[in-house]
């Protein structure tokens, strides 16, 4: 029996990481943005800003405008001028979605000869028919969003090459797990108390209840088109891209105050 226990204290039950070969994950850093590859939603009624966030984001050189080589858009509103940039700087746009040509873009994806990197947006082209019912099947989407981190190019072998923003009116379109796997999400414009409810009841990790990330919400609501951003990879919460409201690391509970240059802004014009 000693001899059992004295073996039992030599065993080395520590839990060791696993060797990665992180260029094959093909990662790019940019925080205070998330990191590539990364799945991105923006919520938000009829001209609560969407669309001029989205230009920033995929058309931009400060945010992600030169990370990608391939841009698709799939949107059923292409005829509002505010999707007028997006559309002439996009390689391909759709007016549809359908799993069908999901399909067909995750075969460009994987075969791929020129190790390109791909970002894909469906702006408001999230419907109701996008759900996981109860038995568990998923939509295509739904499913697509539980690997598109490991979409990986054929050729090379790295993943990565996949990313992925999504663009909606009603937070009750986003499955259980299109909701569990984003990585970050961008609340616009007014909502009404109750699908603020449901949101501060699925991401009350941050601040760590219901009733506290109402508090910090509304501090990222100031201007009539501030926007509150959810980095759930980094665990913060922050007024527009700027000022962090509520972070995991109290170090970082600091504001960043400068606004955007006068140049920054002609810049993101002209592209």
């Amino acid at each position: 029996m000693k001899e059992n226990e004295k073996e039992s204290q030599t065993l080395d039950l520590r839990v060791y990481p696993v060797k990665i070969d992180e260029s094959k994950l093909n990662v790019v850093k940019k925080y205070p943005l998330l990191p590539i590859p990364f799945f991105m939603v923006l919520l938000g009624r009829v001209k609560a800003g969407k669309s001029t966030l989205l230009n920033s984001l995929c058309l931009s050189p400060r945010f992600y405008g030169d990370d990608f080589q391939v841009k698709i858009l799939i949107s059923p509103t292409l005829e509002d001028p505010a999707m007028i940039h997006i559309k002439e700087h996009f390689d391909f746009v759709f007016d549809e979605y359908s799993e069908t040509l999901l399909d067909e873009i995750i075969d460009m994806v994987e075969n791929d000869q020129n190790d390109n990197r791909y970002l894909l947006v469906l702006d408001d082209a999230i419907t109701s028919n996008f759900v996981q019912t109860k038995s568990g099947k998923i939509d295509a989407f739904s499913s697509l969003i539980t690997r598109y981190r490991h979409t990986t190019n054929h050729k090379t072998g790295k993943e990565g090459m996949l990313s992925i923003i999504l663009t909606l009116q009603y937070f009750k379109y986003l499955t259980p797990i299109t909701r569990t796997m984003a990585m970050g999400l961008v609340i616009c414009g007014e909502l009404s108390d109750a699908e603020l409810k449901k949101i501060s009841e699925a991401y009350d990790f941050f601040g760590g209840n219901s009733k506290k990330f109402m508090e910090l919400y509304r501090q990222c609501r100031i201007e009539p088109y501030d926007f509150c951003f959810l980095n759930v990879d980094s665990m913060e919460m922050r007024r527009n891209f700027d000022a962090v409201v509520w972070s995991k690391d109290d170090n970082k509970l600091e504001t960043i105050t400068e606004e955007p240059e006068k140049e920054n802004e002609k810049k993101d014009l002209k592209e």
